[in-house]
C-alpha cells in the first residue's frame, strides 16, 4: 500500500494507526528505495546492449564479459584482457570494455568463437586496441612479425564511450 492509501485509510478509519503500518514496512520501503534505481539502470543497460547489437544473452552471463563463454573461452578472453593490461598498459576495466565492444556483438556470437583459439590471445587483443597503420598492418603479438612496427606511432582505436554498458568493471 502506498502512502496515499495509508492516508486515505486513516481518514476513513480514525482509529487506524498508520504509523504502525509504516514502521512495520520501513525496512521494505528502504530496501525498495535503494533497489529500484539499480534495477532500472540494469534494465536500461541490457536494453542498450541488445539495441547496440550485442548477443541476446548480453550482460546476463555472470562474468565481466557481455557474451556467453564456456570455461575455456572465458579463460581465453581473460588472457586477452591480461595482454592489454600488461603489454599495452591500459586498465583492466578499459581492456574488458574494448573486448566487449569488439566481440560481444551478435555477429561475433554467430561465428564460432572456437576459431579464436587457433591464434594466440595477443593476436585478437592487439586488434581490439590498435587500428591498421598506413600499410594496413595490425600488430599480432609476435615479436618477429611485429619487429618493424613502431608502436609509439601506431594508430589506436578509440575506447567505447564511458557511458556504454560495455564497461562492466
Amino acid at each position: 500500500m502506498n502512502l496515499v492509501g495509508v492516508a486515505g485509510r486513516a481518514e476513513r478509519y480514525p482509529d487506524f494507526d498508520h504509523r504502525e503500518l509504516i514502521a512495520e514496512n520501513a525496512a521494505f520501503i528502504a530496501m525498495a528505495r535503494e533497489a529500484v534505481p539499480r534495477l532500472v539502470a540494469e534494465v536500461r543497460r541490457l536494453r542498450w546492449l541488445v539495441e547496440f547489437g550485442a548477443c541476446h544473452t548480453a550482460g546476463t552471463t555472470g562474468t565481466e564479459f557481455v557474451l556467453p563463454l564456456d570455461d575455456e573461452m572465458l579463460a581465453y578472453f581473460r588472457e586477452m584482457t591480461d595482454v592489454l593490461v600488461e603489454h599495452i598498459g591500459i586498465s583492466r576495466a578499459e581492456a574488458v570494455a574494448r573486448i566487449n565492444a569488439a566481440y560481444g556483438t551478435r555477429q561475433w556470437v554467430a561465428l564460432d568463437l572456437q576459431l579464436m583459439g587457433h591464434e594466440l590471445p595477443e593476436y585478437w587483443a592487439y586488434a581490439v586496441y590498435y587500428a591498421p597503420d598506413s600499410q594496413h598492418r595490425l600488430p599480432i603479438g609476435d615479436p618477429t612479425a611485429d619487429a618493424d612496427i613502431d608502436f609509439s606511432t601506431h594508430p589506436v582505436r578509440p575506447a567505447p564511450p564511458k557511458d556504454s554498458p560495455f564497461w562492466t568493471l
